[in-house]
């Protein structure tokens, strides 16, 4: 039972030192744009944890 311990303590420790994981497709940083239920048809819609179960709806950028 003690390696049991030790393995899932190891696979622990590198998951939360692994840059990135189990953001789960989410932006870091607040939302630039607006948080709505669905977005306009000229607006991207992403993730952050600004908006939570809502989108974060932003302008594509120009150029």
């Amino acid at each position: 039972m003690r390696i049991f311990y030790l393995v899932f303590a190891v696979l622990l420790l590198v998951s939360l030192a692994t840059p990135g994981y189990g953001q789960y497709g989410y932006h870091k940083g607040g939302c630039p744009g607006r948080c709505a239920k669905s977005c306009d048809k000229h607006e991207v819609a992403s993730k952050t944890f600004d908006c939570k179960y809502m989108k974060c709806c932003t302008y594509p950028k120009k150029g």
